[in-house]
């Protein structure tokens, strides 16, 4: 995991808001905030889990994040 995602996770687990660049939130911290909260479903810990994606939701917007707009098929 790459620096900036894995003091991003850190963050998360301490229960405190990342500050990052748009362009570290879109290359490496995005993904790698949806894994732990994936890691947290497989622990039943659905309360990080919560608290993670509210955080992706939060950058999503403050970071201007736009979905793709590709039907599952296309994304591979």
């Amino acid at each position: 995991m790459p620096e900036e995602a894995h003091k991003a996770v850190d963050r998360i687990r301490r229960g405190d808001p990342i500050e990052c660049s748009t362009e570290a939130y879109h290359s490496e911290i995005r993904d790698a905030l949806i894994h732990f909260a994936l890691d947290c479903v497989d622990n039943n810990d659905t309360t990080r889990m919560r608290i993670a994606l509210a955080e992706v939701n939060r950058l999503d917007k403050e970071h201007g994040y736009v979905a793709s707009a590709k039907s599952p098929g296309e994304l591979a």
